[in-house]
């Protein structure tokens, strides 16, 4: 974050100086960072219940959700070849290993769970969420 200039105001005669602390830049990036980390951790954990998850007898089972990465903040990706498809593909995911699991998992995840991942972020980034 840029750190904001020093400022002196003058009004009628009287001037004042407006100070900001040195430290605030730093301090304020490492509370965006921290609260990004957070939302990315709690977006995987609070998405894993709504991945399709094929049936233990099938090769494939389970690998889907343990392909899950966070490769930079912001961005999470699920690196098996098939994840892509399995998040779009207009399918019955019911009949899998996990019975929530369904396409576009992180919508439902978002609908759930958005109010809460934005109070612990804002907690983090010592604001309020709302």
């Amino acid at each position: 974050m840029i750190q904001p200039n020093n400022i002196i105001i003058s009004v009628g005669g009287m001037r004042t100086m407006l100070r900001w602390n040195r430290n605030f830049g730093a301090l304020q990036t490492a509370r965006f960072r921290a609260a990004q980390a957070y939302i990315d951790r709690e977006c995987v954990k609070r998405m894993t219940p709504f991945v399709p998850v094929a049936l233990p007898k099938y090769r494939n089972a389970g690998k889907l959700l343990r392909s899950v990465k966070i490769v930079s903040p912001g961005r999470i990706y699920f690196l098996t070849d098939h994840s892509r498809y399995a998040y779009y593909i207009r399918s019955n995911h019911k009949h899998g290993g996990n019975p929530q699991g369904q396409r576009l998992w992180f919508e439902p995840m978002k609908r759930q769970h958005k109010g809460a991942i934005l109070r612990g972020a804002a907690a983090i980034a010592g604001g309020r969420a709302g």
